[in-house]
């Protein structure tokens, strides 16, 4: 069946978006307003269409050059096939997520009159006077923004008492609901989670209510590691890839398995990095939640180029899984030097993907979302993963990349099966070290809860003897 042909470019005539370089330069999902306020208790902006995964939403995306090619050997289905994929998805119906009730008490913040985003603008806040503490004023003066999107802006500040760098994240705040990232930010505690410092409340002449989350600032992000290398035509450092991605799953494996959040938005944006150290730190909780299982989620979540398959089906009860499929996504974009699945809308994202792993058999489809078993697609046959990569990749890399990119999500390995893969084990040499002769961030620490469900024959792969205690 003459169903594909070879692109002309894939970089041709392709829109994207750049990212500004901050930490949440992200565009949120866009679906119905009340439905999104109660999932997250943050207006967003909206925009109805009636073809329906046509809402799914771009997001930050990488530059593409259109001197660079993708991977030159993937052929593209021939049009009148290919347009066939949205045909029948048009028809999926996506139920609203629930609100939460959760009892927690929010955080105890401050009311403070102001913008507080102007270059030199000062925040004073107080904090404690809690269980017999004293009250402490906490004074930030704003430096420059780093990021901006539909949730709100980010920048940069400096703590006066202490001289210390911050980043404060303002969101418009609706009075009716609590808001989500903060419950989640809250709870978290991890050195590859960034940590949440303080919280506090402003308003506007026009009586808005802004919060604001006080967070750690961290310099860079994966986004900008990568473009660094993009624009001298390199690759980055193999070292740097196995530590980031070391990094991200163990940061998942603690949100996953230890607080049982999904972050929903896995991407090279919201992941940053210590320039010095090469520590990594995930960031923006905007769209993470709890999932509990049998009830159901929006499936117009996470930026479009690391978007699981089950979210583009329109999977409403889905796992941390998702999280995982982005792993991987984003495993191949280092790896490759630029994005696996460069889709230019929800659908065509789905399109990407099949070009590479092949029609979904109806096993995988059901595993997926068993409402869509009925469907037909154009039998287009896996392209083999020694192929899309060069042959001078290592084959541990390329087997972890398809060990996460698997259709079935419950065939997708877990965070912490993803640490102890191979891929890893040069992390694992007691003389590893960074390119600078300094020593790796640490690694292997890990606590108890975090280890809580490993096999003896995991944690035997995972922790190196020299780690050990």
């Amino acid at each position: 069946m003459h169903v594909m042909r070879r692109l002309k470019s894939i970089a041709s005539g392709r829109s994207s978006i750049s990212d500004p370089g901050g930490d949440s330069g992200t565009k949120r999902a866009k679906v119905d307003l009340e439905a999104e306020q109660k999932v997250t208790g943050e207006p967003k902006l909206v925009e109805k269409t009636t073809k329906g995964l046509e809402q799914l939403v771009a997001s930050t995306s990488y530059e593409t050059d259109a001197r660079t090619s993708r991977i030159s050997s993937i052929a593209r289905p021939e049009k009148s096939g290919y347009d066939q994929l949205p045909k029948e998805m048009h028809e999926m119906k996506i139920r609203d997520d629930k609100a939460d009730n959760h009892d927690d008490k929010d955080m105890e913040a401050t009311v403070v009159k102001g913008n507080g985003t102007e270059t030199g603008q000062i925040i004073a806040t107080t904090i404690g006077g809690q269980n017999g503490q004293p009250k402490q004023t906490i004074s930030y003066m704003a430096e420059r923004v780093v990021g901006t999107g539909s949730f709100g802006v980010v920048f940069q500040a400096k703590c006066l008492e202490t001289g210390e760098a911050v980043a404060i994240k303002k969101v418009l705040q609706d009075k009716r609901y609590k808001n989500r990232e903060l419950q989640v930010m809250r709870l978290l505690d991890h050195p590859n989670v960034v940590q949440l410092k303080h919280c506090f409340f402003s308003t506007t002449d026009k009586d808005e209510l802004y919060l604001n989350l006080v967070l750690e600032y961290v310099s860079e992000t994966v986004y900008r590691v990568a473009k660094h290398y993009s624009r001298m035509n390199q690759h980055m450092p193999l070292i740097y890839v196995q530590l980031y991605i070391y990094q991200i799953c163990r940061a998942l494996n603690y949100i996953h398995s230890v607080m049982g959040v999904c972050h929903r938005d896995i991407k090279p944006q919201n992941l940053l990095v210590n320039p010095h150290t090469h520590q990594l730190k995930l960031c923006d909780f905007g769209s993470a939640k709890m999932l509990v299982p049998g009830e159901p989620n929006i499936s117009y979540i996470c930026s479009r180029y690391y978007r699981a398959p089950e979210l583009i089906f329109g999977a409403t009860e889905y796992t941390t899984a998702i999280d995982m499929w982005s792993v991987g996504c984003v495993l191949a974009e280092l790896l490759l030097g630029q994005p696996l699945f460069p889709g230019e809308s929800g659908v065509d994202q789905l399109g990407e993907i099949i070009k590479v792993l092949g029609t979904p058999t109806r096993e995988e489809i059901k595993c997926m979302n068993p409402n869509y078993t009925e469907f037909k697609f154009p039998q287009i046959k896996a392209h083999p993963w020694h192929k899309v990569f060069s042959k001078r990749m290592p084959p541990e890399a390329v087997d972890l990349v398809s060990r996460l990119l698997q259709y079935s999500p419950n065939l997708r390995c877990t965070a912490l099966e993803a640490c102890a893969h191979p891929f890893f084990d040069e992390m694992r040499d007691p003389s590893a070290h960074l390119l600078n002769g300094c020593p790796l961030p640490p690694l292997f620490n890990f606590t108890p809860q975090e280890l809580a469900d490993a096999s003896p024959e995991l944690l035997q792969r995972l922790i190196p003897e020299h780690a050990k205690k």
